[in-house]
């Protein structure tokens, strides 16, 4: 429950809009890599498949409809969340969803793992950088209310 509270505050910290169909996708998709991560090394034959037959879709669809949402992520006016997630600053083209799904799989388990063990009285380091980050801090300690 605490890693899609934390896809989905995520997906919205990043202006990504409910009403795409691969914004389900992608909350579906990072559960089942929580799952098993495995299912990142094949994410056309498993990954895609598996998110389609949930959906009834095919896996075409959701392929596209997920290229959709990292392009919106990708345009997103949140730098700061963007640069943490992804380095942004560093990458000249926006992620494959392959690239995409992982950077964001990193995060989410990065954030559960501070929310469960840690609590939000502590530092919060980046994931990226190794510092401290009250933004990241800011960001848990909102999701540690919304949870509650």
């Amino acid at each position: 429950m605490i890693y899609e509270q934390i896809i989905i505050n995520t997906l919205d910290s990043l202006g990504v809009s409910r009403s795409y169909t691969g914004y389900d996708y992608i909350v579906h998709g990072l559960l089942l890599i929580i799952e098993d991560q495995e299912r990142l090394d094949c994410i056309t034959k498993s990954l895609y498949l598996d998110i389609a037959s949930r959906f009834h879709t095919s896996w075409t669809c959701v392929e596209k409809n997920m290229r959709t949402v990292v392009t919106s992520v990708w345009e997103s006016h949140n730098k700061e969340l963007l640069d943490l997630i992804f380095n942004k600053s560093n990458r000249d083209r926006k992620p494959t969803n392959k690239q995409f799904m992982k950077y964001l799989y990193d995060y989410v388990i990065h954030a559960g793992s501070h929310i469960q063990n840690n609590g939000m009285n502590m530092s919060i380091l980046c994931p990226i950088s190794n510092s401290y980050c009250e933004s990241l801090r800011l960001f848990y300690l909102r999701l540690s209310q919304i949870l509650e």
